[in-house]
């Protein structure tokens, strides 16, 4: 294994660590001598590849992105609508039928409550926007989207959709959660960006009790 191929295995060593200790512990009671115990490393192999513990987190949030934005690339690109809106529809049923809402997800979620690592999710929303912003313009110009708006729309959407229906940040019965969904449904249509189907409600509510999310 060559040296750039041993410091690469490092790197990633140090992000899986930390991340299930931020998802265990909490992102503020982690600290860089826990990441070391458990890694068994020295501490100057971790300052080699990170300046502090923000820089880890940053480097975890930078890599789900990526991990997140090449899914829904391909989604896209397989994708066989008829137009754009189409295309959306089935990108955002496939997205929630391989979520996974199981209990890796659910530590994933309670971690997110930890105000640093929140704060970080809420910054790198706008870049979750971007890939969609292409697709939606496609749809102004074939005629099937209206929205004179398509940067604000999908902030909105993913703002409202990760926080506000986010099942661990704010528990709700399982109809509580579906009349939320009707309304951003609704939100949606108003706003011009009428993607979100019943059938997609439905999905995400069948997802939402499978993975044990109501009070």
């Amino acid at each position: 294994m060559s040296r750039s191929e041993k410091s690469e295995q490092t790197y990633q060593k140090i992000l899986a660590v930390s991340a299930k200790l931020f998802r265990e512990q909490g992102y503020e009671k982690t600290s860089i001598q826990d990441i070391l115990n458990k890694l068994a490393m020295s501490k100057g192999a971790v300052y080699h590849h990170f300046k502090s513990k923000k820089e880890i987190l940053d480097a975890i949030e930078e890599n789900t992105y990526q991990e997140n934005m090449r899914f829904l690339r391909k989604l896209v690109k397989e994708s066989t609508g008829a137009n754009a809106l189409e295309k959306m529809r089935q990108v955002f049923m496939k997205y929630i039928s391989a979520y996974d809402f199981g209990e890796r997800n659910k530590e994933n979620l309670t971690a997110h409550l930890d105000p640093h690592i929140m704060i970080s999710d809420i910054r790198l929303q706008p870049e979750h926007t971007s890939y969609f912003i292409g697709l939606i313009e496609e749809g102004i110009a074939d005629g099937s989207i209206q929205t004179e708006h398509p940067t604000e729309v999908m902030e909105v959407f993913f703002m409202l959709f990760s926080t506000w229906l986010n099942p661990i940040l704010f528990p709700r019965s399982l109809e509580e959660m579906r009349k939320r969904m009707f309304y951003l449904q609704l939100l949606m249509k108003n706003m011009g960006l009428d993607f979100i189907e019943d059938a997609m409600i439905e999905r995400v509510i069948r997802e939402y009790e499978k993975g044990g999310y109501s009070d």
